[in-house]
């Protein structure tokens, strides 16, 4: 049956990911595998691991492969991976993996002669050793020529591919887009602070991110406490699952809350699959990250009209345009964020405005109809 809207023959395409928990570039992911099958495609997903992201697309009855895919690169998992496209009848291969695993996916569609799009959501982070870095960049510079097409999510990732080595003329842009329908009032605020159990009117300073040092919770907590030290009322709330760490950071952060006297000031919520939702409770959003591509959690806060306070890190300043939409505050200092909140809890007109703003910039630049319009286009260049 060929695609709706199209006389092109349906494609079968097979789909990787880092790991199976629902990151920003799962959920990206996740919705070009929707929207291909809804446009008559078959799709698989390949992922090393088991979790959140799997079990999601499970429900939507997608099929899953479960492949290792260690971070050390075997030749072996290559040619197995190879096999797996053969067997499957693979068309074309959608890699949404990063650095070993994208490697990985770039040798076995070579092996099974099925052409690739290499989706590239954050720059490489290589080894400090000069000789060992040397042979990572070569080696991802030179499997990146095996990629039918290369995709950077951001122009600050298509930037730092070239400044890899990579060839400009190799390189598109397809920004990362979210959902722009949904209201941004006040019953959605109303049903959010309710889920969350949060009672008054005291302003809600929330972030959305897996549990990690790079993405900067200890700052907001910190920050946290040097606006309660100022005697300014808000609630703090973080909702992510520390996934890399067993629990024991998500430990450490609820102790560092408890020994600055911030029990019940700044509340963990773990992960929340509606967490988009969820962003209404808030009256501004925070993501201090020390590194980013271009974040999901960011163009979400945006969609649901909200002030964002984030790091000028990665493809942030893309989105976060200071003054306009957000203040951008450098990671790793909490005083300084503190300042930044403190801003915009105190001048809430002003807030309110650089939601607006957010949620008009996202409407026009960042809507996930504009990004799936793009990569539907672009599976077409492959149909045969």
């Amino acid at each position: 049956m060929a695609c709706p809207g199209s006389k092109l023959s349906p494609m079968r395409i097979v789909y990787t990911v880092l790991d199976g928990q629902l990151a920003g570039g799962q959920v990206i992911c996740g919705e070009m595998m929707l929207a291909a099958r809804a446009t008559g495609h078959e799709v698989c997903l390949v992922s090393p691991t088991h979790g959140e992201f799997t079990r999601m697309l499970e429900s939507e009855s997608v099929p899953i492969m479960l492949m290792p895919m260690a971070r050390t690169f075997h030749f072996h998992r290559a040619v197995q991976f190879a096999r797996f496209l053969k067997s499957w009848r693979a068309d074309l291969v959608h890699s949404h993996a990063a650095v070993t695993g994208a490697i990985l996916a770039r040798l076995a569609a070579v092996i099974a002669g099925v052409p690739l799009i290499s989706h590239v959501h954050i720059e490489n982070k290589f080894s400090e050793v000069p000789w060992i870095r040397k042979m990572q960049v070569w080696v991802d510079n030179f499997t990146a020529r095996l990629a039918a097409e290369i995709v950077a999510i951001s122009e600050h990732t298509r930037r730092s591919l070239i400044d890899q080595g990579i060839s400009p003329q190799r390189v598109r842009v397809i920004r990362n887009g979210v959902n722009v329908d949904g209201d941004a009032n006040g019953k959605a605020a109303a049903r959010a602070r309710a889920e969350l159990g949060i009672e008054g009117d005291e302003p809600v300073v929330g972030t959305v991110a897996r549990l990690c040092p790079v993405k900067g919770q200890r700052e907001l907590i910190l920050a946290a406490h040097e606006i309660r030290n100022k005697c300014v009322e808000a609630k703090f709330i973080i909702l992510g699952e520390d996934l890399e760490f067993n629990g024991n950071y998500r430990n450490e952060l609820e102790q560092l809350a408890g020994q600055l006297g911030l029990d019940g000031c700044v509340q963990f919520f773990g992960f929340r699959r509606n967490a988009a939702e969820l962003m209404h409770a808030f009256e501004l959003f925070v993501l201090p990250s020390w590194i980013e591509g271009l974040p999901v959690t960011i163009l979400e806060a945006m969609a649901a009209g909200k002030p964002v306070v984030a790091t000028p890190v990665g493809g942030v300043p893309e989105l976060v345009v200071e003054g306009v939409t957000g203040l951008l505050v450098p990671p790793r200092a909490p005083e300084r964020l503190a300042r930044a909140i403190l801003d915009l809890l105190q001048q809430p007109d002003v807030a309110q405005e650089m939601g607006r703003n957010g949620r008009n910039r996202v409407r026009q630049h960042y809507s996930q109809r504009r990004m799936l319009t793009q990569v539907l286009s672009l599976y077409e260049t492959f149909a045969r």
